[in-house]
């Protein structure tokens, strides 16, 4: 079966674990059909040129496309979708005389899933969208209204987390085509390690309990209401927060918090890391915290757990899908400091077993997430194709 899939967010050289999840369970997919992506980069002024990124690349063993699209930022939001399919229309034209593939497989409903429903509808191919943490920000307007019409003519939708496929359902996808498939996981990377090991490798502090939170500095991640729970923590714990700003200035106004706080013997701020050395850094956790307040499936969840630390996670996207509360973690309201302050100490109270956080059954290698994909899109290709999108969604 041929699978051409098409994500905004995928890894390039100046953001190489930007959508690394696709990046992975599309590598676990192209074990079993071939598989080629198209990653539209969105550009401002396309007369001035791509930029550094390669029209096309092998990635991972993958051949990466990356057409351009105009997209100004921060203006006309609601547009993204129909100029990313205006500007790859003649591409995938070209592209279909001497590739055609079997199925279009979109890894965001926005801009991605909406503008393949365009597409395929032009081609005659049927598509696939997987649901991730997008569909949250497209609940109202003409945005809302794109979705709802890209949802009713795919074959088949993929979901990470049960909460994203009940809005798919209430949007009107069919429940019969409905998969509920969340992310997996590199077992062989993400396994458990000796902690003060792993500590002295990096640099840390051997001696306090430590606390990891893998994620973007900006507020949505819930990074100031963490600072603001170690500060409440007696003894303090140590906080490692490992992510690159991803908010211009939020990282200064961060710092500004840890001071005032008087946290600041307490709390690394080591920046971005290489994926490789991510598996270290949980690894050397006593616990490792999610505190965002909207998730689609987070990885780091399901990589914690594959490295034997347990989990402290705010209740959003897949986290109760994939952690079983009061067994590999503890779950609490998204935003309540307060909670997450008594999930923490009892987190750090409690003695858990690396071994059984590693078997836990919402750790799924990627191969075995390959194989219920691959089950979805066979049959997928096998309905009609899709009448086309409502003048109105385009």
């Amino acid at each position: 079966m041929k699978v051409l899939s098409f994500s905004y967010c995928f890894p390039n050289s100046t953001k190489p674990q930007w959508g690394i999840f696709v990046l992975q369970r599309l590598g676990a997919l192209a074990k079993l059909d071939e598989v080629e992506v198209v990653s539209p980069v969105p550009i401002f002024r396309p007369v001035r040129g791509r930029g550094p990124l390669p029209a096309s690349e092998t990635l991972a063993g993958l051949k990466v496309h990356r057409p351009g699209f105009l997209c100004v930022p921060g203006l006309f939001k609601s547009c993204d979708a129909w100029l990313y399919a205006r500007a790859l229309r003649p591409w995938l034209r070209d592209y279909c005389r001497t590739n055609r593939p079997d199925l279009l497989d979109a890894h965001f409903i926005w801009p991605d899933g909406v503008a393949v429903a365009m597409l395929a509808a032009e081609m005659n191919l049927p598509f696939v969208i997987t649901l991730r943490g997008k569909i949250f920000e497209c609940t109202a307007g003409s945005m809302n209204r794109q979705c709802r019409a890209a949802l009713h003519t795919a074959a088949a939708v993929i979901s990470v987390s049960k909460q994203m496929a009940d809005l798919a359902i209430e949007w009107g996808h069919p429940a019969s085509s409905m998969h509920l498939i969340p992310n997996g996981v590199d077992t062989n990377l993400f396994h458990p390690r000796d902690r003060i090991a792993c500590r002295r490798r990096l640099g840390l502090p051997t001696q306090q309990p430590m606390i990891v939170a893998v994620a973007h500095l900006k507020p949505s991640k819930g990074v100031g209401e963490l600072v603001e729970a170690v500060s409440r923590l007696h003894p303090r714990p140590h906080l490692v927060l490992v992510g690159g700003e991803a908010e211009r200035g939020y990282r200064r106004t961060l710092q500004q918090q840890i001071a005032r706080l008087g946290v600041s013997e307490h709390v690394s701020l080591v920046g971005a890391q290489s994926y490789e050395n991510i598996p270290l850094f949980l690894s050397a956790a006593d616990v490792c915290v999610l505190a965002s307040h909207r998730e689609g499936c987070p990885n780091v969840v399901l990589e914690s757990l594959s490295s034997g630390t347990p989990v402290v996670a705010s209740d959003v996207g897949a986290v109760r899908d994939i952690l079983r509360h009061g067994e590999d973690g503890l779950i609490y309201p998204a935003g309540n400091v307060g909670r997450l302050v008594v999930s923490i100490k009892t987190a750090l109270q409690r003695s858990w077993s690396q071994a059984v956080l590693h078997a836990a059954p919402g750790v799924v290698h990627w191969r075995r997430v390959a194989i219920d994909v691959h089950k979805v899109l066979e049959h997928a290709c096998s309905k009609p194709t899709p009448a086309g999108m409502p003048k109105e969604a385009t």
